[in-house]
């Protein structure tokens, strides 16, 4: 009989012991609302976990880097957008002033609003980004792409350097643009290479001396200077394109990656709960088992 006593007590409080630790096991899992606390738990879904894990970290990182260049691209269209219309007015200005029968007075004032233009333009040349760089100055992105030394001329202080990011399977685009390729140089029909601003500066003074033929240079050139910038505009185009198509699909990339690793790691509530209640009803079950077996002695035997 004391054999039997002792195995029963050992028995019941085994029984115990495994629900109540399936029930702390179950309570912790709910806390964490995950499915697995720790990788020994599962060592092939914890493995998962961490893969899939390292596949949205990735994909984030891609995304943010391409949000970057997307605000980038955006603030270069505009940059690029007031350029261009800035350079129809030139164009218009210039028409204006090569009438011959135009006043001398006439284009002063058409030459002061010239300057003014021009400025502009070099300002639209110095424009950052939302960060803080100039767009236009290449790699060097802390120094403004445009100055004027001591004698008013326009110098470029950016380098040529381009640099791409990835924006899909096998596919970049350009990140920094140097500023001598969107506000570039003219070449006249003499073979005369001249820088972008160099050729405004010509022009105004054409009218302010009633120069005619410097100011028809002007207006070609201002021509040159318009396709040059449209060009830059539809490359920007292009770039905006592939990089919101590539977030889009980096989005939906993402997304399902989530999707899966939810499936994984995210503790099923419903589920959960009838379980919790399951075992604590079995925990009840066997504590009143186990009150009932520790009260039976040898009397209680014999008088049974």
């Amino acid at each position: 009989m004391k054999i039997s006593t002792s195995f029963l007590f050992d028995r019941a409080t085994e029984r115990m012991s495994n629900i109540q630790n399936r029930l702390a096991t179950t309570q912790a899992q709910m806390a964490e609302s995950k499915q697995i606390l720790s990788p020994s738990d599962a060592p092939d879904q914890a493995a998962a976990i961490q893969r899939l894990k390292g596949e949205v970290q990735r994909q984030d990182s891609h995304m943010r880097t391409l949000d970057v260049a997307m605000r980038r691209f955006t603030a270069e269209e505009t940059a690029l957008s007031a350029s261009n219309d800035i350079l129809t007015r030139m164009k218009e200005l210039g028409i204006q002033a090569a009438n011959d029968t135009l006043a001398h007075d006439d284009r002063q004032g058409i030459a002061s609003e010239l300057k003014a233009l021009r400025n502009q333009l070099l300002s639209l040349g110095n424009t950052r980004d939302d960060s803080g760089n100039y767009l236009f100055s290449g790699t060097r992105v802390n120094t403004p792409a445009f100055a004027q030394d001591a004698n008013g001329q326009v110098i470029y202080q950016g380098d040529q350097t381009q640099t791409r990011i990835p924006a899909g399977e096998e596919r970049t685009v350009q990140f920094t643009r140097a500023g001598t390729d969107v506000f570039s140089r003219v070449v006249r029909e003499n073979g005369d290479n001249v820088g972008f601003f160099d050729a405004l500066d010509h022009m105004i003074a054409g009218v302010e001396g009633s120069q005619t033929e410097d100011i028809r240079q002007g207006i070609s050139d201002l021509q040159q200077m318009h396709n040059n910038l449209n060009l830059s505009q539809v490359q920007n185009g292009s770039d905006q394109t592939v990089v919101q198509s590539q977030l889009d699909v980096l989005d939906e990339t993402t997304l399902r990656f989530k999707s899966t690793l939810s499936e994984i790691e995210d503790l099923d509530y419903t589920a959960a709960v009838t379980r919790m209640n399951k075992e604590m009803m079995a925990l009840e079950a066997a504590m009143g088992s186990f009150s009932k077996i520790s009260g039976l002695s040898l009397f209680d035997y014999i008088r049974g």
